[in-house]
């Protein structure tokens, strides 16, 4: 976290002298490889073998009109001026069909993708373009400034003070840094494409992102390093760049108040599911006895390494009972430790199961060195937070259930940070806003102050982005009730196509809203009397079949109060400097490989 904040450069707003020229030189090899297949098929037609020459051979026959075969190595070889040309000017029609044709089927198809997608925006019950424009344009987000980020005036950037959720008809659109987001989708529908890697290039103060895979990372690493310093929590050595970041979840906890926020995020990564009998109450024991070994570890001066011994074993955890005996920081603590170590022997070893798999990723060395920094090298968020830096976090999705509960530990930690800076700053919000861009977050873990990050952060200066596989992902890791009050809370709900369950489509569908449709029945009696009966009947605005498939780079946006709507996705490759992100990304690569084959 050492590097220094550098100026943001101006972005190029046109092409330079070497895009021009690597343009017009493969304009010019192509043009050389038709002729050269015009010269080609001559020699056939004619019973001449295949000429022996190149592209470059071809254009110098345009010199010699009146004998093109002059400029082969080997004139005998082709036939004379009429047939020459004759068979290049066939070959450049076949080619100039081809072409039309192809443009004719992919403008069909795209003429056929937007007169669906127009279809469904007209739907009766969805919002027209001007209510979307009047709720979430680039004229409403300015009128927000103010609000939401009291240092801004009407005339600052857009990304000052938002975020770009997408496009209809060609024109942007915005939610606030004071809007929590979720974003609902299957993998491979552009979830980090066309939000989470824009977004956290885009966001205006510091940046917490989570992520399975170092996609985000590389992409966004140096674009980030000219806002602030850069850190990377990445324990599993996912990305294999040097100078990770160690951060140790006993910093800190000499304050009761710090083992507490510590002790539920491990806790909630320790494994007690939604299916485990009593999941609530051995969760709470689990935390009441990771608290008070925090506690103790942190007033003994101890590191992770003791507190790993202290987990394998509810024996050898009489030491933290001294040490919480020596102390009157937190009264009762030492007690509640000592009856939870001498409990009845099944109640004891079901706890202390919860704490070992809470501490099991300390068995790994790699993790073991991650969260064991130096002195004088400790991870501080209060700084981190000041110098608007960027902090990525990576763990595999495979094995994520071991390095869960210390990410959710270590988002805690910037999280409660972050509240208490906002508490003693101006208007009782952070200035510029923290992002945090839970990218897989149900992958990784259940963090617990999800629910009230999504309903509050936002009033306190923390942007939420929580990225979703589906609705079932989120009942299966937060339970029924969180899950539900996750979807509540979300002011910004963005749903992608491809959805496959059923109950999840339903629900949307039904949340997007419903309408009364007339329906007519015609029927014939037996003597052959005809009748008709209409009716009303109440369907969806948007049916199920219609929400699973949208087309990839769309989605469904329900922003507040306003009716629903289909928004166009806005991909980061269609950035001015999408090039030099990917040319990053590139350097990044190759960096990380020649790491890996240093440490073999």
């Amino acid at each position: 976290m050492s590097t220094p904040r550098a100026p943001r450069p101006p972005q190029a707003g046109g092409l330079d002298l070497t895009t021009l020229a690597l343009q017009g030189g493969g304009a010019l090899f192509a043009v050389g490889c038709l002729l050269w297949a015009g010269a080609a098929t001559a020699a056939t037609l004619t019973g001449n073998p295949t000429p022996q020459g190149t592209p470059v051979d071809a254009l110098r026959a345009l010199a010699h009109p009146q004998a093109p075969a002059l400029a082969w190595p080997h004139p005998e070889q082709l036939p004379g001026p009429v047939a020459y040309w004759a068979a290049t000017l066939l070959v450049l029609c076949v080619t100039a069909v081809l072409v039309v044709a192809a443009m004719w089927v992919w403008r069909r198809g795209r003429r056929t993708g937007d007169r669906r997608l127009d279809a469904i925006r007209s739907l009766p019950g969805m919002a027209t373009p001007h209510e979307i424009h009047a709720a979430a344009g680039t004229p409403a987000l300015r009128r927000k400034a103010a609000i939401v980020r009291p240092s801004t005036t009407a005339t600052t950037a857009p990304e000052e003070v938002g975020y770009r959720l997408g496009q209809l008809r060609g024109r942007d659109l915005w939610c606030t840094v004071e809007d929590s987001a979720l974003l609902v989708g299957p993998p491979r529908m552009g979830k980090g494409l066309h939000l989470v890697i824009p977004w956290v290039l885009d966001a205006p103060g510091p940046v917490v992102t989570t992520s399975t895979r170092p996609d985000t990372l590389t992409l966004t690493l140096a674009h980030r390093q000219r806002r602030g310093p850069v850190a990377i929590f990445d324990p599993q050595r996912l990305a294999g760049l040097p100078h990770g970041l160690a951060w140790s979840p006993v910093r800190g906890c000499e304050q009761p108040r710090t083992a507490l926020v510590r002790a539920r995020g491990l806790a909630a990564g320790a494994g007690f599911g939604r299916t485990v009998s009593d999941a609530d109450f051995w969760a709470g024991q689990t935390e009441t006895a990771l608290r008070c070994l925090l506690h103790a570890a942190a007033l003994d001066g101890r590191g992770p390494l003791d507190l790993y011994r202290w987990s394998l074993n509810p024996v050898l955890a009489t030491d933290a009972v001294t040490v919480l005996n020596r102390t009157p920081s937190a009264d009762g603590w030492a007690d509640a430790l000592e009856a939870t170590i001498h409990s009845d022997p099944r109640t004891r070893d079901s706890i202390w199961l919860g704490v070992r798999q809470a501490l099991a990723a300390l068995a790994d060395p790699d993790v073991l060195t991650a969260v064991d920094p130096a002195p004088g090298h400790e991870f501080d968020p209060t700084t981190f937070l000041a110098q608007s830096g960027t902090l990525y976090l990576l763990a595999a999705a495979v094995t994520s259930a071991s390095c869960a509960p210390l990410l959710a530990a270590f988002v805690e930690d910037i999280t409660e940070t972050a509240r208490a800076l906002a508490a003693r700053s101006p208007g009782n919000r952070l200035d510029p806003p923290l992002l945090l861009a839970l990218d897989e977050i149900a992958n990784l873990t259940p963090l617990p102050s999800l629910p009230s990050l999504m309903a509050e952060g936002g009033g306190t200066g923390i942007t939420t982005l929580a990225v979703l596989q589906s609705l079932a992902q989120a009942r299966a890791r937060w339970g029924e009730h969180q899950a539900d009050a996750i979807w509540d809370a979300a002011t910004v709900k963005l749903v992608l196509g491809g959805l496959a369950k059923y109950r999840d489509l339903d629900d949307v569908a039904r949340l997007l809203g419903e309408i009364d449709e007339t329906t007519t029945t015609r029927s014939t009696g037996a003597g052959g009397d005809r009748s008709t009966s209409t009716s009303l009947r109440t369907v969806p605005v948007l049916p199920a079949s219609h929400l699973r498939t949208l087309p990839f780079g769309t989605g469904v946006l329900l922003l507040r109060q306003t009716r629903p709507a289909v928004i166009d996705l806005h991909p980061w490759t269609t950035r001015p400097d999408a090039a030099d992100l990917v040319a990053h990304r590139t350097q990044l690569e190759h960096e990380a490989l020649a790491t890996r084959e240093e440490g073999r």
